[in-house]
């Protein structure tokens, strides 16, 4: 469902965003001239985007074994609805967790969590385990067994010319 603040400009903008980022002096500027738009335009709209929770940021997809995660694994915990929020918080606050999401699921609450061992990805487990105060037996520990790459993008809009 698409918010009622989001209009067709903005999911061109969204879509771009998906593609490859220019690394130039002004990457607005040149992914605004490809979908229409102003640099200013561009700015304008991922700031309203952002201030209302729409975009929750603009970051790169990293090669995680190139940067030297070994070992991963994807979270669920179950935890009281009026918890979520304090407790994304604090799985936040570790540099390696790529994401979180809320699930309508027994297990609401999930993570993905990569490391250089198993044993800082243990440790990391147990830590937030013991900062929230959820009990191991509400955890499901997921361990990535195998890897498999795929390149994910939502389709949001057609493009000016066409395609997709």
């Amino acid at each position: 469902m698409i918010p009622r603040h989001i209009d067709q400009r903005d999911l061109l903008l969204l879509h771009a965003l998906q593609e490859e980022f220019p690394l130039v002096h002004n990457p607005w500027e040149n992914i605004g001239n490809q979908i229409g738009m102003s640099g200013e335009e561009v700015l304008k709209r991922i700031t309203m985007m952002e201030t209302t929770g729409t975009l929750r940021g603009i970051s790169p997809t990293l090669e995680s074994a190139k940067r030297g995660t070994i070992v991963s694994t994807l979270i669920a915990l179950r935890v009281p609805e009026e918890r979520i929020s304090d407790i994304a918080t604090v799985i936040n606050g570790y540099r390696e967790v790529s994401h979180n999401f809320r699930r309508d699921h027994e297990f609401n609450l999930w993570f993905t969590l990569a490391a250089d061992s198993t044993t800082r990805l243990n440790e990391i487990t147990l830590a937030i385990l013991a900062e929230t105060g959820v009990h191991p037996e509400d955890m499901l520990d997921l361990k990535t067994r195998k890897r498999f790459k795929i390149d994910v993008k939502f389709p949001l809009t057609q493009r000016p010319d066409g395609g997709e």
